[in-house]
């Protein structure tokens, strides 16, 4: 299998090169992180409903659409991606998607233990350390591949995630950025800044999914894979593509991590209430 060890990219090549080897029905394992920042929404997310476009706008930060799962991220260079395509009729992919997770997570859990941060899988499909989020992870299926992408987090921002979400009010956003502190966890918690580099991470990932996948060879994005990326750019960028209808909720909700939800609860007349919810109970009042 061909490995992409690309270290930076534009933002865009971050996630249009891997949906372009799916489309092409092509496999590979790419590692890379985005030069610079930007917002990508679910395939199931709403638009109107989770961004603050004039945030955004303000910061230049731009959007794309992806065709995988899971929620809103914002994305920038203290993440480093792992993103493996496997054809669908590849036999190494499991039947039932729930034994996806427990199998292709397991190099990013060994390269996080070995730095000293304890990573266990959450199921389905978060990585989690002393009960923390550490890495967000999801898959879908596009054109005859399967897409699997997940990160490791070496710092994160809550303060621009929760300024690019569209939210009720001031005192939901600071209680936005406060859960997700409490509730996340990177490599920047646990080691001293400077002391991992990307090219040190993306090694050890390599080697973590050599040992699943079998010898990779290296290789680097050819004609048909760039030209296959710049079509998809277009789509995933396009007006249409990114206003899409997606899920709507009747009230305000943003995961934070699996199991763990910030709500707007309507009171009538007398405004709205602030509800962390953990494991479907409530676990504080705001």
């Amino acid at each position: 299998m061909h490995l992409y060890n690309l270290g930076a990219v534009s933002w865009w090549e971050s996630q249009c090169f891997y949906h372009a080897l799916a489309m092409l029905g092509r496999e590979g394992l790419i590692i890379c992180y985005p030069a610079t920042a930007y917002v990508c929404l679910g395939l199931h997310d709403d638009l109107e409903q989770e961004i603050d476009l004039e945030y955004c706008r303000d910061q230049g930060l731009p959007l794309i659409r992806r065709e995988t799962g899971g929620g809103v991220v914002y994305l920038d260079c203290r993440q480093l991606f792992f993103q493996l395509v496997l054809r669908r009729d590849n036999p190494m992919l499991p039947l039932r998607r729930e034994r996806f997770y427990p199998k292709f997570l397991q190099p990013a859990i060994r390269v996080y233990r070995s730095l000293g941060l304890p990573a266990s899988l959450r199921p389905p499909a978060d990585l989690v350390a002393e009960g923390r989020k550490c890495s967000g992870n999801a898959a879908g299926d596009i054109g005859p591949g399967t897409a699997f992408v997940g990160n490791l987090l070496l710092d994160f921002d809550y303060d621009i995630m929760s300024q690019v979400l569209n939210v009720p009010s001031m005192g939901f956003r600071r209680s936005l950025r406060k859960a997700m502190r409490d509730h996340m966890t990177t490599l920047a918690d646990w080691m001293p800044a400077g002391a991992i580099t990307h090219a040190e991470l993306a090694e050890a990932l390599a080697e973590g999914f050599a040992e699943l996948l079998g010898n990779l060879t290296p290789h680097y994005p050819d004609e048909e894979l760039l030209v296959t990326a710049n079509q998809v750019r277009e789509r995933l960028t396009s007006s249409s593509w990114l206003n899409m209808p997606g899920r709507k909720t009747p009230e305000r909700r943003v995961k934070i991590a699996e199991g763990v939800y910030l709500t707007e609860r309507r009171l009538g007349h007398e405004g709205s209430m602030t509800l962390l919810f953990k494991n479907g109970e409530v676990e504080e009042a705001i």
